[in-house]
């Protein structure tokens, strides 16, 4: 069909008119003409596409082709102005929202947030923006404050906060929270950095802590170590976790190890003191039971055996004690005449019993002969109190003629105090003694004066009725406690316990058995009790055979150990540690102890030769700390004098921890001593340390200041711009309070600083030197008029005309102004070849300095420019900026020119001045 018969029958929505195009789209539906709609949609005429894509606005199918379709089409700008508003809208604001919600173009985004109509379209499309330089350029730029500082608020790297500081300058208030906010960083930074730096210190002082050898203040270090730590482990990484972790269980095995050995150090004294005391309450026991005795006139079985009871029982205990602690000499000394004096009375009570019963049937016959042979064989001691039948003994007979009265009686007054001190034992329950009293009495009754003999007897009479009933009363209690023993030991012997049991029980009924002495005794009963007896020990004679081995064998180990001791104790050096010499005193007790029991005929011998080597071994001791004290005390004398020392405070510190290892060094000094000497010399090094401790804090003080007028200044400087050549003052002010400022302390932060401010130099140096260049080019520009002055008086002198001066109306410096008379003087002096050669050659010097390309007739003058620039830099480094300025005086002074040569050398030289601007600053 021919193109005129197309377009007759064409229909109205694909009319070449485009108006009638936008007025058919009016009668299509939406959803039955929705691809005519969408064929119009990439219409060339906008109205026909904004009218075709009213028919079809929905989010969805904005979504869909805002997905699709590229970004350059035109149907494309279509859906971007009328969503952003520039044209008119098709869907309402909550649609456009939902639109902006499943957008995720950069591109349109940004161009949302910049050209929506509406401040919650552009707030939704920012929400989606994560490139942060399109948010800086948001926050710099944006026409609404409320997207400018939702911009701003979303910007978190430190570039982004220094760019959007320095560029938003439409927005003041974003600027200073920019800044605000950087400012905080760089603190936080700084804190963290000084945390971090603080956590490796503690954890080097933790590893120093757990390899230095042991001090008194060690425990305390690393408590306040480990409490820093606490308040500094918060945003500590794993791995300065991990390292202080494993530091501070060496450290905290180190303590617990010392506290625990200061600990039984401490419990050994406490045993040790309380052992004094054990044996001083021993002797004190003993001397008291021995005065007891002093203090009665007669003695009986029953005092014996409870002074041997006492004696044996405090014996024992002081076997104990021996075994735990050597005691003073003086006290084994009284111990041992205590128990000598014990002994001695022991034995004349034995040889008593033996021959009680001799004495009493020579008293009876009155054989004064046999008594006093008796008396002789007892040998009672001297000082103490004997039995009665001793106190009592008959005199001899008188010899003949002498008065029968003055040799039978009795003095009745000792006769009343003999009653008195019966009735006094009655009183007590002291049976033995009052019959041994009573009989006395009784043989002595008939000597007494017939005066006060009557009354005498009735008392007499009257004590001896109240001793029978004492005696009968005591049988009768103590008949079933006899019988009560009788079956504990009968049944002892049928019972199933264990030896060592069996034995304490056997022992136990045999003491209690010769605790009742005579009263209720029978030869039955003692003949059970005995055979009782017997049976148990042929049960225990295994037990008894290896009790004996064992002691023996403990015997041996004794044995052993008191010769260790005695050969240490002979073969000991003058410098032996007393540390090490009291642990051997603790072992070597310790040891005593463990080997026990040993044989009691052997155990007092033995235990004399270990009390011996042990008092030997506390004598050296007590020397060794001696030397020890006099050593400690000279350090003390040298760590005052170090503390008064006009010296470093850092020296003085390193010369005191050196004086702390010789102090470790040296061991303990007695124990008194030893606390009195620490007090001193610890005082003297906190106060060597309190002082080195002070001057770091102000040091650190001062490196603080320093960094934070460091940053002060970088920041001041990183703000600051030059605007001319002048300013470069304002430059080297600038690093001159650097230059005062270094140097600044080690770190991170201090490395971050200088290349921060390396880089604020160079780039200022940069934009120095290019206004600088920039000025030389103008200056060259305000001196055309005055070289062209020069040029005209020179082409006149070079005429043969009169070389006249010029004058010149600019403000020169002192160098210009210089190279201005020099430029006159030269016009009627100088050589016009010289002078037009000299040109040529500041020519070339001007083309090396801005790197412009020579021609090949200049490479003979290049070669002495380059000549004649190492012989000015000789010794010296060359500024390009002050060659420039000089060659720049050096054209000013070059004459006579005439204009022709000015003519043919002017050009080029303005061109390489105009090059000036474009040199880079480096070179």
């Amino acid at each position: 069909m021919p193109g005129f018969l197309q377009r007759l029958f064409a229909p109205r929505w694909r009319h070449a008119d485009a108006r009638i195009r936008q007025e058919a789209i009016a009668s299509l539906s939406a959803e039955r003409d929705r691809d005519k709609l969408e064929t119009l949609l990439q219409d060339n005429n906008a109205e026909v596409r904004h009218a075709a894509l009213e028919r079809l606005a929905t989010p969805e199918h904005y979504q869909t082709l805002l997905t699709t379709l590229e970004a350059d089409t035109p149907l494309y700008r279509t859906l971007r102005d009328t969503l952003s508003g520039r044209e008119r809208t098709l869907l309402t604001l909550e649609q456009r929202q939902q639109v902006m919600d499943a957008l995720t173009d950069p591109t349109l985004l940004e161009h949302m947030a910049t050209h929506a109509d509406n401040q919650q379209l552009r707030l939704a499309a920012l929400v989606r923006i994560e490139d942060e330089n399109i948010l800086i350029e948001q926050a710099c730029q944006n026409s609404i404050a409320g997207v400018r500082q939702a911009a701003a608020g979303r910007i978190d790297s430190d570039e982004g906060l220094e760019r959007l500081a320095r560029e938003a300058r439409r927005d003041k208030q974003i600027m200073r929270s920019a800044r605000d906010r950087l400012n905080q960083r760089r603190d936080q930074r700084r804190e963290q950095d000084a945390r971090q730096q603080r956590r490796d210190d503690l954890i080097a002082a933790m590893t120093r802590l757990s390899d230095q050898q042991w001090e008194p203040m060690l425990p305390a270090r690393y408590r306040h170590l480990v409490r820093e730590w606490q308040s500094l482990a918060d945003d500590a990484d794993a791995s300065q976790n991990q390292k202080f972790y494993r530091v501070e269980q060496l450290t905290s095995a180190r303590v617990a190890e010392h506290d625990n050995a200061q600990r039984e150090a401490q419990a050994r004294e406490q045993a040790m003191d309380m052992a004094r005391r054990d044996s001083q309450r021993i002797i004190s026991s003993l001397t008291q039971a021995l005065k007891d005795l002093e203090h009665r006139t007669t003695l009986d079985g029953q005092d014996v055996a409870q002074l041997q009871a006492h004696f044996k029982l405090q014996a024992e205990q002081w076997r104990d004690l021996t075994d735990r602690i050597a005691p003073e000499q003086e006290d084994q000394r009284r111990f041992e005449a205590l128990t000598q004096q014990a002994s001695e009375l022991i034995s004349a009570w034995e040889r008593f019993e033996a021959h009680q019963e001799t004495l009493r049937s020579a008293i009876e016959a009155r054989d004064h002969q046999s008594i006093e042979q008796t008396r002789r064989t007892i040998a009672w001691p001297k000082g103490l109190p004997c039995p009665t039948l001793l106190t009592h003994l008959p005199e001899p007979a008188a010899p003949t003629g002498s008065e029968p009265a003055s040799s039978t009686s009795i003095d009745p007054d000792q006769f009343q105090q003999s009653l008195d001190q019966l009735e006094n034992q009655l009183d007590r329950g002291e049976l033995q003694e009052s019959t041994r009293l009573l009989d006395s009495l009784m043989q002595r009754r008939h000597r007494l004066p017939p005066a006060r003999r009557d009354s005498l007897q009735a008392r007499l009479s009257q004590l001896g009725q109240r001793t029978h009933e004492l005696r009968d009363w005591r049988n009768f209690a103590a008949a079933p406690k006899r019988d009560q023993l009788i079956e504990g030991m009968e049944g002892l012997a049928a019972s199933e316990l264990d030896e060592p049991a069996r034995d304490q029980q056997h022992r136990r009924l045999v003491r209690d058995w010769k605790a009742l002495g005579d009263a209720a005794a029978s030869r039955e009963r003692s003949t059970r009790f005995r055979q009782a007896s017997d049976r148990v020990r042929e049960q225990l004679t295994d037990y008894y055979q290896r009790r004996d081995q064992q002691r023996e064998t403990n015997l041996a180990e004794r044995e052993r150990l008191c010769e260790q001791l005695e050969t240490l104790i002979d073969h000991t050096a003058a410098t032996s540690d007393p540390d090490s010499l009291r642990t051997i005193r603790d072992r070597a007790r310790e040891a005593w102890r463990q080997w026990s029991p040993v044989p009691r005929d052997r155990e007092a011998e033995l235990r004399q030769r270990f009390t011996r080597s042990l008092r030997a071994l506390q004598t050296l001791i007590d020397q060794q700390a001696r030397a020890v004290a006099q050593a400690k005390q000279a350090l003390v004398d040298e760590i005052r004098e170090l503390e008064e020392a006009d010296i470093d405070d850092e020296r003085r510190a390193e010369k005191a921890k050196a004086l702390q290892t010789r102090w470790r060094e040296l061991g303990r000094a007695p124990r008194g001593e030893e606390q009195t000497l620490w007090r001193a010399f610890r005082q003297h090094c906190d106060t060597i340390f309190e002082r080195r401790n002070s001057r770091r804090q102000q040091q650190r003080q001062q490196r603080d200041s320093r960094m934070d007028q460091m940053q002060a200044l970088i920041d001041r400087m990183d703000q600051w711009q030059p605007d001319s050549a002048a300013d470069r003052a304002t430059l080297d002010e600038a690093e001159r309070e650097a230059d005062a400022l270094m140097p600044l302390p080690n770190g991170p932060r201090t490395g971050g600083m200088l290349k921060r401010w390396e880089g604020i130099l160079r780039d200022r140096r940069e934009r120095l030197d290019r206004l600088a260049l920039g000025a030389l080019a103008d200056r060259w520009q305000q001196w055309q008029p005055l070289l062209e002055a020069h040029v005209a008086a020179d082409s006149r002198a070079i005429a043969d005309a009169p070389a006249d001066s010029v004058d010149t109306p600019l403000a020169l410096s002192p160098e210009a102004l210089a190279a201005h008379r020099l430029r006159n003087e030269r016009r009627a002096t100088g050589e016009r070849a010289k002078a037009r050669e000299w040109l040529e050659h500041l020519r070339v010097h001007l083309s090396v300095l801005v790197d412009a390309p020579l021609d090949s007739e200049d490479s003979s003058r290049r070669l002495d420019v380059q000549v004649a620039r190492l012989n000015d830099a000789m010794g010296s480094t060359s500024d390009p900026m002050e060659e420039l300025e000089q060659l720049q005086y050096r054209l000013l002074a070059s004459g006579p020119i005439n204009e022709e040569d000015w003519q043919a050398v002017s050009p080029r030289l303005n061109a390489l001045m105009a090059m000036l601007q474009e040199i880079d600053s480096d070179d």
